[in-house]
């Protein structure tokens, strides 16, 4: 292709306003400067582009296939609002979550999969593709003009230097809202758990988004409530035994396990008893202080027919570790991780 086909391309700079929307999982993205919906990938705590971005007012060239290439100058205006350019660190990451083990090749492979390969040298009166068995990508805040390079025959991928005058393609990324993905309103912290449509308090604490009331979510029947009356199950939660407890938070949260207790309670200042050390347990058939004691599971069972419960005294605010029967109803309290 000639360099005066290469001038049809609109390339000239310019500001406008853009938006991106996202659905509550993140896996799509609008961009309405041009309206074209990139599907996403996440890794750790970023949402990748799983295409190429393919906007043709700041691309300084196309080819054949409509793959957009850009030069360094361009990379940090091209992206969407919302999204940025990835930076060496970013890409980094990227590599150790999807692109190591015995599926790195394949794995790359699907990764770059719709990208075309090499990247493109302005000579003087024409555009020259360095074709290989690699895609070359923008790496923002690298040294000099250095691109992240996947060889997806070797399934290696590194930083390699090239020209300012070389164009690559770019992949966009944005920041996960992961309490949006928990199922966390961030206006009130609020979670709506899907199965029943009850609402929980959550509080972000050590990192983790936990719930500030007991699990209520209904396995089995009113026997899970204190003193089998439906009420208490209002007010208190519900009992579980521990195999129930295993299984009986939303998606996306989990049973905290014992180190996951430990860091719940380290500021004890902080802590709600009054909600904490309410409704006891069920003890078999008897029931134990349901005034001023909650019993909780963690998820770390070290002796059998047994795991780790935690106590929270309402009244001394003394807090108890002990090995508890599988067999005894427990509350709930569920984790979510916010750093995936």
């Amino acid at each position: 292709m000639m360099l005066e086909g290469l001038r049809r391309v609109l390339c000239a700079t310019f500001i406008l306003t853009v938006s991106v929307v996202s659905n509550s999982i993140a896996d799509e993205i609008k961009d309405y400067r041009d309206g074209h919906i990139y599907r996403t990938i996440q890794s750790g705590s970023l949402n990748w582009f799983s295409q190429d971005l393919n906007f043709r007012k700041t691309a300084n060239y196309s080819d054949e296939d409509g793959h957009a290439f850009y030069r360094d100058d361009r990379w940090n205006v091209s992206c969407p609002e919302g999204t940025r350019l990835p930076d060496a660190l970013d890409w980094d990451k990227l590599i150790h979550d999807k692109f190591m083990g015995p599926r790195k090749v394949q794995n790359m492979k699907a990764f770059v999969s719709g990208s075309s390969m090499g990247y493109y040298k302005f000579d003087e009166d024409d555009v020259v593709n360095k074709r290989d068995y690699a895609a070359y990508y923008a790496a923002v805040g690298s040294v000099g003009t250095q691109v992240m390079m996947l060889d997806v025959k070797r399934g290696v991928a590194k930083l390699v230097q090239i020209d300012e005058a070389d164009a690559v393609q770019v992949r966009c990324v944005s920041d996960r809202d992961m309490l949006s993905e928990k199922g966390v309103t961030r206006n009130d912290m609020m979670l709506t758990d899907s199965r029943d449509g009850k609402k929980y308090k959550v509080e972000v604490r050590g990192g983790k988004a936990w719930m500030m009331k007991n699990l209520a979510f209904s396995l089995s029947s009113e026997k899970q409530c204190y003193l089998e009356d439906q009420n208490f199950c209002e007010l208190y939660g519900r009992y579980y035994t521990y195999s129930e407890a295993l299984r009986a938070c939303p998606k996306g949260w989990h049973l905290p396990d014992d180190g996951e207790w430990r860091d719940f309670q380290k500021d004890r200042a902080t802590l709600d008893w009054e909600g904490l050390g309410r409704g006891g347990c069920q003890d078999w058939d008897n029931y134990c202080d349901g005034a001023s004691t909650g019993h909780y599971w963690s998820s770390t069972s070290i002796l059998k027919n047994s795991a780790r419960a935690w106590i929270f005294d309402r009244e001394s605010h003394d807090i108890d570790r002990t090995d508890e029967s599988v067999y005894k109803g427990l509350y709930i309290r569920c984790v979510a991780n916010l750093q995936e």
